[in-house]
């Protein structure tokens, strides 16, 4: 939409930033902390001398959130808002330490050393929030909704019924494949493309990927979706059809390959190999695959045993 209020402020390839400018300027999502000197300036050159007011975090991962530390050096009001087992994710040292460690990797799949350092202290949520809450920016109302499959602390945010920002669980479209991202519950994830269904948004906006629009519809992102039959329904029609297609690729590759290796080689082979590394290291992605193989499991498999 030309001079959308809505904004890709990235400062890599992971397309985990959007800035949502209003009276009060809010970023979806605060990007990886390799890049987020990139992404600061990014902002700057969008809202001038005017502050960056809040955070809303859809999840507790590393490349959602390690800028944080960054973006409250250079606005020190900065108010992050998330779940509370995001809050409660975030107090763990282990937690830290495999988010550093997370960081490190896709800052050297960039070319870089590591990842630059911060405090601990600086990655925190300042502000819970929770299922049919309303955050009032100013000119913007945006609405919280639980949507936990991706991790138990995903969240999505509706913007005034205009754009809906899904979390994580309802997958992502790639320009190669559709990511399945189910880490903690399929049915969780169903549920999720349906609650988010309902509330009624004109626009979609897909994590790492962004608002899906008609030019979307018919290229790899959306195939066999014809331009002028583009509407909001259809693409959540896409994430669930995506949702279920690759549950029962998922069940073929653990029937078919015996060991754990196996099904994460092929697994890594079906769905990450067009991933750059500066975006999602591939032992992320395996430690990611290795939940879903266990999701599946437990959900879909009668005859799998559920301690494997």
């Amino acid at each position: 939409m030309k001079n959308d209020y809505i904004v890709c402020v990235c400062g890599d390839a992971s397309r985990a930033a959007y800035l949502i400018k209003g009276e009060k300027n809010v970023l979806f999502d605060a990007g990886m902390a390799y890049s987020a000197d990139k992404m600061i300036e990014n902002i700057k050159r969008e809202l001038g001398e005017r502050p960056l007011d809040a955070v809303l975090l859809s999840h507790s991962h590393y490349d959602h959130i390690s800028g944080v530390p960054f973006l409250r050096k250079e606005w020190p009001d900065l108010v992050v808002y998330g779940s509370a087992y995001a809050k409660k994710i975030l107090e763990k040292s282990s937690a830290k330490k495999t988010m550093r460690e997370l960081s490190d990797a896709a800052a050297q799949g960039a070319g870089f050393l590591k990842a630059p350092d911060y405090k601990d202290e600086d990655l925190v949520v300042d502000k819970v929030v929770k299922e049919g809450d309303i955050l009032d920016f100013g000119n913007h109302k945006i609405t919280v909704f639980e949507t936990p499959g991706h991790t138990k602390c995903s969240l999505s945010y509706m913007v005034d019924h205009d754009v809906i920002f899904a979390s994580e669980t309802v997958g992502v479209t790639t320009s190669e494949v559709y990511m399945p991202c189910y880490l903690v519950g399929y049915q969780m994830s169903l549920d999720a493309v349906e609650k988010l269904r309902r509330a009624g948004a004109k626009r979609i906006f897909i994590t790492h990927v962004g608002i899906l629009t008609p030019e979307d519809a018919g290229t790899a992102l959306l195939p066999g979706l014809k331009k002028e039959e583009f509407s909001a329904d259809r693409v959540w029609d896409y994430l669930e059809a995506g949702l279920k297609r690759t549950k029962d690729e998922i069940v073929e590759i653990i029937r078919k390959y015996p060991t754990e290796e196996e099904q994460l080689k092929i697994m890594l082979a079906t769905y990450h190999k067009s991933v750059k590394q500066e975006e999602q290291p591939d032992f992320a992605f395996l430690l990611n695959a290795a939940a879903t193989l266990k999701v599946i499991q437990r959900e879909c498999m009668n005859d799998a045993d559920p301690e494997r």
